[in-house]
């Protein structure tokens, strides 16, 4: 069983790459989109909220879903 410093260093790993992919998003979106589409630039938290919503729309879950050792939970289950 994990320890508390492990979970709480993974919950920050977690906030600190959402972070960076938001502010990726922002930073393309305001140097490409109103250039192209003549859009409007967004905020850190319109980004975020774009992010979310291309995972949940795109299958986001399909990274987190595999066994320590690489392979898919399907995979694993199979040579059971």
């Amino acid at each position: 069983m994990p320890d508390l410093a492990t979970a709480v260093g993974v919950l920050i790993g977690v906030i600190v790459v959402v972070a960076i992919l938001s502010a990726l998003l922002l930073w393309l979106w305001n140097t490409t989109m109103p250039d192209v589409f003549g859009l409007k630039t967004i905020s850190f938290w319109q980004a975020l909220k774009l992010l979310l919503i291309a995972g949940i729309l795109f299958g986001s879950s399909a990274a987190i879903d595999y066994t320590s050792d690489g392979r898919s939970p399907a995979a694993s289950q199979s040579e059971e």
